[in-house]
């Protein structure tokens, strides 16, 4: 159980800061967080999910795979 949280966790992480990287890298606006200090009240966000939405669909098939690997 600890491994595939750990599998699960690590793979999320990864499958995020690859997608990130390839946005900043390229200039992929959907591809890209970015965060903006715009008032002196506080701060705004601004940029897209996309790469944390994919991370975690990727990461729900890796974790499926794993487990199907440990049981069988």
């Amino acid at each position: 159980m600890i491994k595939t949280v750990f599998v699960g966790l690590t793979s999320f992480f990864l499958i995020s800061f690859l997608l990130l990287s390839i946005g900043y890298k390229f200039q992929i606006e959907w591809l890209m967080f970015r965060y903006y200090d715009e008032t002196s009240t506080g701060f705004s966000t601004g940029g897209s999910v996309i790469p944390f939405i994919i991370a975690i669909i990727v990461t729900f098939f890796i974790g499926e795979s794993y487990q199907k690997r440990q049981n069988g």
